[in-house]
């Protein structure tokens, strides 16, 4: 299933210190290895002058299963991939593999395109529209997930 996750993020070693009463990670963690491990802005082409213009996501849903645990010295190797674009939303999401290539969780977001000088939702342009559709082409190219999706746009 990990090649279905056209990016790959940086592999996290889990230490002690994420770990949490049960002697697994916290979920702390996974949200934050989802959040942090993937480039979402850079990946979309996004630079500084995007945001500079005014314009921004906001997180309007995630929802993250638990499928499997992750130890002390277990290493996290996330994988991302968009499953839906709409003029003024991104719905994508994400996958941690263990080292023996095994799905633990599974992440899935859904994010609105904003003016930040309104603070409203608005339309991306058509050319971040454009270019978005291509990475989704891209990525359906990988073939179907190996689950269902529990987010819609």
């Amino acid at each position: 299933m990990k090649d279905k996750f056209p990016y790959q993020g940086n592999e996290v070693l889990i230490t002690q210190e994420m770990c949490d009463l049960n002697e697994h990670m916290n979920v702390l963690y996974y949200a934050q290895i989802f959040e942090e491990e993937f480039p979402f802005y850079s990946s979309l082409g996004f630079s500084s002058n995007y945001f500079e213009q005014g314009f921004s996501f906001f997180t309007l849903e995630m929802n993250i299963r638990y499928l499997k645990e992750m130890r002390k010295g277990e290493v996290a190797l996330p994988g991302f991939r968009y499953f839906a674009v709409k003029p003024k939303l991104i719905h994508y999401g994400g996958v941690i593999f263990n080292e023996a290539g095994d799905a633990c969780a599974i992440s899935e977001n859904v994010l609105i395109h904003v003016d930040m000088n309104t603070r409203k939702s608005c339309e991306m342009n058509d050319e971040t529209i454009k270019h978005l559709n291509e990475m989704l082409q891209d990525h359906a190219s990988t073939g179907d997930i190996d689950f269902e999706l529990r987010l819609k746009i």
